[in-house]
């Protein structure tokens, strides 16, 4: 195992930074696809909502890390250094964004609201396990650890789907 020098924890920091942020989006947009029912709302506005979950899910990230790194400092965070939060939490849409997209591919070749759900639902499990394997992986490129780590966070993200099946 390679011991941690300063440029690799900085590295290592900025990108659990992204994998948190990413996150957020993910699981927001599986959360809410949970509580969808087929056909209840009309593509347009099933799009709209996708990218509202993902401004509200990038709001909420913006307040944590702020008061977080609020709290580490013990004094208020200078507006540069807060606007430098709010631009690295971007990728809290990014998710939100390709469900958008998913969903106006769909109307345009008019697939069942059914299939529709249950590819945001599966293409969030994917998007989970991509994440927890790279959030792993770049550490110092070993894949057993990263593998299990997808596994494991792929095995949580299972519970949408239990949720789903119970509903």
């Amino acid at each position: 195992m390679a011991e941690a020098t300063e440029n690799w924890s900085n590295q290592r920091r900025v990108n659990a930074q992204r994998v948190s942020a990413i996150l957020y989006g993910i699981i927001g947009i599986m959360t809410a696809e949970l509580s969808v029912q087929p056909g209840e709302f009309p593509y347009g506005e099933a799009a709209l909502g996708a990218l509202f979950v993902g401004l509200a899910m990038y709001v909420a990230h913006v307040f944590v890390l702020v008061v977080k790194v609020e709290s580490e400092l013990g004094a208020h965070l200078p507006l540069g250094k807060a606007r430098a939060v709010a631009l690295d939490s971007l990728m809290v849409l990014l998710f939100p964004g390709a469900t958008a997209l998913l969903i106006v591919v769909a109307a345009l070749v008019t697939a069942r609201w059914t299939v529709l759900l249950d590819a945001v639902l599966y293409l969030g499990m994917a998007a989970v396990f991509a994440t927890g394997f790279m959030s792993s992986y770049v550490l110092d490129r070993a894949a057993g650890p990263a593998l299990r780590r997808a596994l494991v966070w792929l095995l949580l993200s299972l519970l949408f789907v239990a949720a789903k099946s119970l509903a």
